[in-house]
């Protein structure tokens, strides 16, 4: 850029650029990291924290089992529970907000899903706020995960009830919406297509420009201390992404809030939840099971568990170990229950190594660490079964019932 001089003026020449779109990408970029960031880090403590979850939730699970319910101890162990319970839902909420936890995906009607939830719904927000639901496309079915779902309309209405603390009305609007190219330039947002649209809107103290823009970041929050973590909306951003959809708010002060939902549309029926049949309530075994866990308190409320139950235990401290076990009673072992991360050999390598040997051995692999980590798309392919960790007692015994009984 330069200057001159002309008929005793002073002009400007130079090349101007509108740089409006790359400052738009670079506040995009840099959110992404800050969520990259706190993904990264949960993702690194969930693999500990999920196997001292582990042992307080079974361990207390065992005392609940052998109580008599008019103990007046059985308080006590219930609170225990409980709050672990809490910790485990923290934990996956965490890692579903990074994107780093598997999600179980079926066709889920959205429409039946609200009508499902309005009770709920209601019982969550206050007297003075009225709920209402309109439902303009009756059959909207897409690929998800019912409960994370619920947890999206859980979080954001929560948050609205709290917006609105002289009473209000609160609105889920869902229906069709078509998403087109220049949807897509205009907002900056989504694919095009046809997505299952759910808003909610509150007639609330709504938010500045400055703060909207900062709702979905982690540990960010206008409430009080105590009042909240911060983590309510990030968790839904989070649950969003997972489902391949979109998610944006629209506000004003002293003008409500809107949250707009976007999920991809699937054509075809939803799958009906069956009623659990009555054989998968039977816990109870007697067959002999390997099982290889590196974490102590881990293994030693596994083993308990399962010998209260009926099982013949054998352990292994890591994958070496448990091919030496299972070479030593190959005979006798029902099944294999492998951690998925081990020292000196993985539960994979453990596994391929003992399957050289007997190809149809039952296996039944557990791991406290993030999807990502596990390599969970190796185990869904070879059509393997899987538990997380922490689970409860009755949810393990079960699963182990359940893979012996195929």
């Amino acid at each position: 850029m330069g200057t001159y001089k002309k008929d005793g003026a002073t002009y400007a020449d130079g090349i101007f650029s509108d740089i409006t779109e790359y400052k738009r990408l670079e506040a995009q970029l840099r959110h992404a990291q800050k969520l990259e960031a706190v993904g990264q880090l949960v993702g690194g403590i969930a693999h500990d924290f999920n196997n001292v979850l582990t042992a307080i939730i079974g361990f207390a699970g065992i005392l609940q089992m052998k109580m008599k319910r008019e103990d007046p101890l059985t308080v006590n162990v219930e609170q225990v529970l409980e709050a672990a319970e809490r910790g485990a839902s923290l934990t996956q909420s965490l890692l579903v907000f990074g994107r780093k936890q598997s999600i179980n995906t079926v066709p889920v009607d959205i429409a039946e899903l609200i009508k499902r939830m309005e009770k709920l719904l209601v019982r969550l927000i206050s007297e003075d706020i009225q709920l209402k639901t309109v439902i303009q496309d009756p059959e909207l079915v897409v690929i998800g995960d019912s409960v994370q779902i619920e947890q999206i309309l859980i979080n954001i209405v929560t948050n609205a009830r709290d917006a609105m603390p002289n009473g209000g009305t609160l609105t889920i609007d869902v229906h069709r919406e078509k998403l087109d190219k220049e949807f897509t330039k205009t907002h900056g947002y989504g694919k095009p297509g046809a997505y299952a649209l759910i808003s909610v809107s509150d007639t609330g103290i709504g938010m500045d420009e400055k703060t909207r823009a900062r709702i979905f970041e982690p540990f960010f929050t206008t409430k009080e201390v105590g009042k909240g973590t911060g983590l309510g909306l990030s968790i839904v951003y989070g649950i969003v992404k997972q489902h391949n959809g979109f998610i944006n708010a629209y506000s004003e002060t002293g003008k409500g809030t809107t949250f707009k939902i976007y999920l991809p549309l699937l054509r075809g029926a939803v799958e009906k939840v069956k009623p659990a049949d009555v054989a998968a309530s039977i816990i109870i075994g007697t067959e002999t099971v390997l099982i290889a866990e590196d974490d102590d308190s881990v293994r030693k409320i596994s083993k308990k568990l399962l010998e209260t139950f009926g099982y013949t235990v054998i352990e292994a401290v890591n994958g070496e170990e448990a091919v030496k076990r299972y070479m030593e009673n190959k005979d006798n072992i029902r099944l294999l229950i492998l951690d998925v991360i081990m020292p000196k050999k993985s539960g994979k390598e453990a596994y391929e190594q003992i399957r050289e040997v007997s190809p149809g051995i039952k296996t039944l692999f557990m791991s406290g660490y993030t999807a990502d980590v596990i390599q969970t798309k190796w185990i869904v392919e070879k059509g393997l079964d899987f538990i997380s960790k922490p689970s409860s007692p009755t949810d393990f015994l079960r699963k182990i019932r359940e893979v012996l009984d195929k």
